[in-house]
């Protein structure tokens, strides 16, 4: 989503942000502040829905942000004084952070925003902070010897909840990404679970050397948490995945009784070699790279992936052919579209690859969906250029109903990618949104599967 100083007061300046992000600062700034405001951000007569609520937790002010037309919800934000003004600041991992920097005046905090590769305007207007509709637990549960932490979000309703654990998608995801799709979950009565991948936020293990299985059964152990907590309702909790979770997703249904619906999105019916082959290709179109570059990086790739298989495998030829492919990387390294569009390895001389991180690079999709029995929901996004959509489709629908499941509903909606963002492809400039139909179609088929 998402200044030229003397080098002393470079330091002094560095040293007062980091105290304001962490102590706070003057509270006669954070009182103005303090509360929940509702307005938006406005470029070229469009306008961004966006709404503030900021908190004292314990004498230090924090601030909580939605940006209502990507469904993003309670995004923290540190709040920063400047010579004028007041900053609400959150750093981005890919990027420059995303910024609102005004003044207050009779209950108007507005000024500039930027974000988005995007610099606007905003507006807000203090509100009435609407009435809270879950609460939330910290809580962990554990898979073997790892730990996982996580955040269990509860409806304020009246129990049995059925539930939902959110599996995660490729990389080092915590539970922050999920959070927002579990609200919109809790808000119609059904409980979420969301925790840190292991290896990340507060969980141990490490996710770069799992195996699709062992992801799979950390969503499991979710599950099993759930099933001994009182007010959930133990025969109705699934498991929902985006991306890499399409895969843990029904795989964890495959291993336990104790699923009982499945929701995958952006899933991918190639294994994950594959896909991520078809992705590094488009990533270099997508960057205005020649075929020819494209062919040669997806040679490259399949070779490198080949060479990994003999690993896993235990093919007495894997040395010697992982040396050819070091030869070939090496020979490619310094053409312009080798790191930023093929991501591929200069060489091969480091460490080779952990047993589970090939296991899950060279997972079998196919042979797991056939084996899927429980209600299943599938979304894609028309625009997605990261999973093959028309092709994934197929080979799922072909697997779920080699798996005699007739209660699989799936669905490509328009004009959206991967994240389920709308794509412009040309129109006139627009903020970032969601499809939120998307995301309200996933909760009305969990609440219709789980009626009864």
């Amino acid at each position: 989503m998402i200044q030229t100083l003397k080098t002393s007061n470079l330091l002094i300046a560095a040293a007062l942000l980091l105290c304001s992000a962490v102590f706070g600062y003057p509270r006669s700034i954070d009182n103005k502040l303090h509360g929940y405001w509702q307005g938006s951000i406005e470029k070229e007569g469009k306008t961004w829905r966006v709404n503030l609520n900021v908190q004292d937790k314990g004498g230090i002010y924090r601030a909580f942000v939605d940006f209502l037309d990507v469904d993003a919800h309670d995004l923290e934000f540190s709040i920063v004084q400047t010579r004028k003004n007041v900053r609400v600041e959150r750093s981005q991992p890919n990027g420059n952070a995303i910024i609102f920097e005004g003044e207050i005046k009779n209950d108007i905090f507005k000024g500039n925003w930027s974000g988005t590769n995007t610099n606007a305007v905003f507006y807000l207007k203090r509100g009435k902070l609407p009435p809270k509709y879950f609460r939330e637990e910290e809580v962990s549960f554990r898979n073997g010897d790892v730990t996982l932490s996580g955040t269990l979000i509860l409806p304020l309703s009246k129990p049995s909840f059925p539930a939902v654990v959110f599996a995660h998608g490729s990389g080092a995801e915590t539970r922050a990404p999920n959070r927002s799709q579990a609200i919109r979950f809790v808000k119609r009565g059904i409980a979420a679970l969301v925790y840190d991948k292991r290896g990340t936020g507060r969980s141990t293990g490490e996710w770069r050397s799992a195996s699709m299985e062992d992801l799979a059964r950390d969503a499991i152990a979710g599950v099993e948490f759930l099933k001994t907590r009182k007010g959930i309702n133990r025969l109705k909790v699934g498991v929902s995945g985006h991306s890499q979770g399409g895969w843990v997703a029904p795989f964890a249904s495959t291993l336990s009784r104790d699923i009982s619906f499945v929701i995958a999105s952006a899933a991918s019916g190639v294994s994950p070699d594959e896909q991520s082959i078809y992705h590094r290709a488009n990533v270099m179109r997508n960057l205005g790279y020649p075929e020819e570059a494209v062919k040669i990086a997806t040679d490259l790739r399949r070779r490198l992936y080949a060479s990994g298989k003999l690993i896993l495998e235990n093919d007495p030829s894997a040395n010697a052919v992982r040396k050819e492919v070091s030869i070939e990387l090496a020979k490619y390294a310094n053409e312009p579209w080798f790191e930023s569009g093929a991501e591929l390895p200069p060489n091969l001389d480091g460490e080779k690859p952990a047993t589970g991180a090939l296991e899950l690079l060279f997972f079998k999709a196919v042979p797991m969906w056939e084996k899927v029995n429980v209600p299943v929901l599938l979304f894609w996004g028309e625009k997605d250029r990261i999973v093959p959509v028309i092709e994934g489709k197929a080979i799922i629908e072909r697997a779920l109903a080699k798996a005699g499941n007739k209660e699989v509903t799936a669905r490509v909606f328009p004009n959206i990618d991967h994240g389920a963002v709308f794509v412009r492809d040309g129109k006139p400039w627009d903020f970032p949104r969601v499809d939120l139909e998307y995301y309200e179609e996933m909760v009305e088929w969990t609440l219709l599967k789980t009626k009864h």
